[in-house]
């Protein structure tokens, strides 16, 4: 069995969302769920990170990023980025992603990787001017919406292919 703090139970269960690392790695740079939340004693002993906010995962899967879409919770294993430029935020995600893959390579690997803020802090951010990065942002943001959109049409696309197949395998083309 597991061992857990001896006030885990009592940290569960309330009203504030509690994002994993598994939330962020999963989240497609976009935070829209979580299946945990803290209660009050669990939030005394956290801190809510409001909407907006960039997660940055420093263990096991490392430099993994999500923007929070609500106001929520992270463990250690999570650090949060805030900017007061949203587009400033959408700029370092996609940076990250970027360096994800070299960030990963450079933690040291004991039981579960990881990596500290201190790696993070040290690493040259490119700040192109306010204009660039919200240029970026809106760009970013169409891409998105093209991407919600096919996404949605996936499934009516692939049952017109099934039918169209069905069709001409029958020779009712």
């Amino acid at each position: 069995s597991k061992h857990r703090p001896r006030n885990a139970p009592e940290l569960l269960g309330g009203v504030y969302p509690f994002i994993q690392t598994g939330d962020v790695t999963n989240s497609k740079g976009y935070i829209r769920q979580f299946s945990t939340t803290y209660s009050e004693i669990g939030l005394r002993q956290s801190r809510l990170w409001p909407a907006g906010t960039l997660c940055i995962t420093i263990a096991a899967n490392i430099a993994r990023t999500g923007i929070l879409t609500f106001d929520a919770c992270f463990p250690d294993s999570v650090v949060g980025f805030r900017a007061e430029e949203h587009a400033t935020v959408e700029f370092a995600r996609i940076w990250l992603s970027f360096l994800q893959g070299s960030l990963e390579d450079l933690a040291p690997e004991s039981a579960q990787k990881n990596i500290n803020l201190q790696i993070l802090r040290s690493l040259p951010v490119p700040l192109p001017p306010l204009e660039l990065q919200r240029e970026f942002a809106l760009r970013l943001e169409g891409v998105n919406r093209i991407t919600v959109n096919m996404n949605a049409c996936a499934p009516t696309l692939d049952a017109l292919f099934a039918s169209l197949q069905h069709r001409a395998f029958r020779g009712e083309l």
